[in-house]
């Protein structure tokens, strides 16, 4: 069963890039959501254009967003729940639909929806789509030894390089885990999915989170004989199976990064 955060490998040019121009990219993802943001068209312009950057190497990678359907529910609540939330709060002028008047400490009116709020829900969605659109284009293109080796020739300790690795492994593992508790309490007639909301949070998620964390422990306690037995943490310097070396590739990628970053930055700033 492949999870969200699985590595799928394939022989495409995001795939074929070095783990250091991937970094890169969501070093730059991050610089672009930072930035802060007006509801106005420029500013929309810019998070568009990122967004499209992202677009086009998801495609170039061949990545399905069949393989996020799990992320992609949870995304889908959350822009309604931001989008409600800025559409009442944000304090606009061009009403759009009004309820009545609820006037509220900072000036806000709960009654009525803006054109600005609405715009701004929007925008952050936009923003959010940016920030979680970034790292699984590099998790699911980067196969684990490359980014140990990556980070290796980078001079970071191998501790925290262990540390990045297994945070990007658990993160793939807590996933699978969940699936498979959730079909086991299913043969067991404890169908989650048909339950609301309220039942959910009464008494749905203490059968799936208990077995979950004491597996998490478990698989934590393997590898850490695992590691043991091969010896990390020893004094000596440890060496990787494979070498990854910057090519053409990844130069065209840092220019087509390079551009397309000044572009948002001159959207927004003009």
């Amino acid at each position: 069963m492949q999870t969200a955060f699985d590595y799928v490998p394939r022989d495409t040019f995001v795939h074929r890039l070095n783990p250091a121009t991937k970094m890169v990219f969501v070093i730059l993802t991050l610089g672009v959501v930072m930035i802060p943001y007006a509801p106005r068209w420029q500013d929309m312009k810019a998070l568009l254009l990122w967004l499209s950057l992202t677009g086009i190497l998801w495609a170039v990678a061949h990545i399905s967003p069949k393989q996020f359907y799990g992320v992609l529910k949870i995304l889908t609540g959350t822009f309604v729940f931001v989008i409600l939330i800025q559409a009442f709060m944000y304090r606009g002028t061009h009403i759009l639909i009004r309820f009545g008047k609820l006037q509220i400490p900072g000036g806000a009116d709960l009654g009525v929806i803006t054109q600005e709020g609405l715009f701004f829900g929007i925008l952050l969605c936009v923003r959010i789509l940016v920030a979680v659109g970034a790292l699984p284009l590099f998790v699911v293109t980067t196969s684990s030894s490359k980014i140990m080796a990556v980070l290796q020739s980078l001079k970071i300790p191998p501790k925290l390089t262990f540390m990045f690795v297994s945070s990007l492994t658990f993160t793939s593992l807590i996933f699978e885990i969940w699936e498979s508790i959730i079909e086991a309490q299913k043969l067991r007639a404890f169908d989650i999915d048909s339950m609301t909301i309220w039942q959910k949070a009464k008494r749905a998620y203490v059968p799936v989170l208990v077995p979950m964390i004491l597996l998490l422990f478990r698989k934590g306690n393997d590898l850490q004989i695992a590691l043991e037995s091969r010896a990390f943490g020893s004094p000596a310097q440890p060496t990787q199976m494979e070498e990854v070396p910057m090519k053409v590739n990844d130069y065209l990628a840092f220019m087509v990064m390079t551009v397309v970053f000044a572009g948002v930055l001159y959207l927004k700033f003009h």
